[in-house]
C-alpha cells in the first residue's frame, strides 16, 4: 500500500507541473514533500458489559514517522486544485489500557498506520483567500497484541476468556467529502520572503467500511454518514528564490466515528463497533519547488 502511494504520488508530481506550466495566469502552481512526527491520541467507548459497566480504551502514540506530498496545480487566475498524499512509515507502537470506571483491568500493545489521498478543488475568493471543495480517502489500521490482565480485573470477573487471546487487527478506510477555508502567500511573488498559508478543513465520511479479524471471521461491515473530521494546517516559511520555498507546517486533526450497528453479535453480546476518537498531531518540514 505505502508503495504504491508513494509511486502514484511521484507520477502526479510529474504530471500536475506539467500541467501547471501550461495553465493560465494564477498563483503559481507548485509540488511539495514533507516528513515530520506524527503524535496521536486514541480512544474508544465500547458497548460491551462486564458487570453492567462499560469498557473505556485509550491510547497515546508518541512518535510515528510520516511523510506528506503532492502538488497544487493552478487552472487560472480563479480556479486550482490540490493532490495531496501523507502516510505513516512504519508502525509505531505504545501502551494501551482498557478501563473500567478509572480502573485499568487490561494492558496490551497497539501499532498505528494511516494514509490519506485527497483531492481539493480551490477558488479565489480574495488575494489571499480561497475556498476548498473537495474528497479525500483515509485508511488506518491497528493491530493489538500483548494483551495481559490487570489484578484488579478479577473484582469484575473478568477471566482470560473474556477477550480474544493473540493478535487482533482492524482495518477502517472512509470515503469523505471535504470543505473549508484557505489563506495561503505560497508563491505569490517571485521576489524572496516570508511566506504562510492556513487551511481549515471539516468533512464527513460518506462511506465507512471495517475489518476486524476477530468479528464475523474477518467479514467487512460499512455504514455512512457517521462520524465528523476536521483539520487544521499552518504552513510557515521563507521563499528563497522565484522556484524555491522552505517551511515548517503544523497539521491538528481530529476525527470521530460514531458507533456501527452490525449482524453479529459475539460471546459478550456486542451488537455494534463502537464509537472512536482520534486526536492528532503531526509537525513536520516541507520542501516546496514550482518550475
Amino acid at each position: 500500500m505505502k508503495a504504491k502511494m508513494l509511486l502514484g504520488m511521484v507520477l502526479l508530481s510529474m504530471g500536475t507541473e506539467m500541467v501547471a506550466a501550461e495553465s493560465a495566469a494564477g498563483r503559481a502552481g507548485y509540488s511539495f514533500f514533507g516528513a515530520g512526527s506524527d503524535f496521536m491520541d486514541y480512544e474508544e467507548n465500547t458497548t460491551r458489559q462486564i458487570g453492567g459497566k462499560t469498557i473505556d480504551v485509550e491510547t497515546s502514540i508518541g512518535l510515528n514517522f510520516t511523510q506528506q506530498s503532492g502538488a497544487y496545480v493552478a487552472v487560472n487566475q480563479d480556479w486550482g486544485f490540490y493532490l495531496v498524499t501523507a502516510s505513516t512509515l512504519g508502525e509505531s507502537g505504545s501502551d494501551e489500557a482498557w478501563q473500567i470506571d478509572d480502573i485499568t483491568v487490561r494492558t496490551n500493545k497497539v501499532a498505528f498506520e494511516r494514509q490519506r489521498l485527497g483531492v481539493l478543488a480551490t477558488y479565489r475568493l480574495g488575494s489571499k483567500d480561497f475556498l476548498l471543495l473537495g474528497a479525500q480517502y483515509g485508511s488506518t489500521e491497528f493491530k493489538r497484541f500483548a494483551a495481559r490482565l490487570t489484578p484488579q480485573a478479577v473484582a469484575f470477573g473478568i477471566t482470560d476468556t473474556t477477550f480474544s487471546d493473540g493478535t487482533v487487527s482492524e482495518n477502517v478506510w472512509d470515503f469523505s467529502a471535504v470543505a473549508g477555508y484557505e489563506w495561503n502567500t505560497l508563491f505569490n511573488s517571485a521576489a524572496p520572503g516570508w511566506r504562510y498559508q492556513l487551511q481549515l478543513i471539516a468533512g464527513i465520511p460518506l462511506s465507512t467500511s471495517i475489518t476486524n479479524t476477530d468479528v464475523n471471521e474477518g467479514d467487512s461491515f460499512s455504514a455512512g454518514f457517521n462520524g465528523l473530521q476536521l483539520r487544521l494546517n499552518w504552513v510557515y516559511g521563507y521563499q528563497f528564490s522565484e522556484n524555491v520555498l522552505a517551511a515548517f507546517s503544523l497539521e491538528l486533526g481530529f476525527a470521530r466515528r460514531n458507533p456501527i450497528s452490525r449482524d453479529f453479535t459475539d460471546a459478550s453480546g456486542v451488537t455494534e463497533f463502537p464509537e472512536n476518537t482520534l486526536i492528532y498531531s503531526y509537525p513536520s518540514l516541507v520542501v516546496y519547488w514550482s518550475f
